[in-house]
């Protein structure tokens, strides 16, 4: 028989983060079969059967969205002006 969990991701954007949560809970659970965006601010629904893992799935829910927002820190910054080709250094 299958249930729904609704969980709550703080920091969850549907836009930005949902097929990366969705393809690593699906991944990473086999008890899961689908993983649903809702209309709620960063809320998914969790279809599954067995033993309900909710502490798990929002660890790797959390996760995701820390790798992503990791990723989005990680670059270098781009400095106006910084033409890329000049010597600052004074003759």
């Amino acid at each position: 028989m299958q249930r729904i969990c609704r969980i709550t991701v703080p920091g969850l954007s549907i836009k930005r983060d949902f097929e990366d949560a969705r393809r690593r809970v699906l991944g990473e659970f086999p008890d899961v079969h689908e993983v649903i965006a809702t209309t709620a601010p960063a809320t998914l629904l969790v279809l599954y059967s067995g033993a309900d893992e909710a502490d798990a799935w929002l660890v790797a829910l959390r996760d995701s969205v820390a790798a992503r927002q990791a990723r989005a820190t990680s670059r270098s910054p781009r400095w106006r002006g910084d033409s890329g080709g000049g010597d600052d250094s004074a003759a």
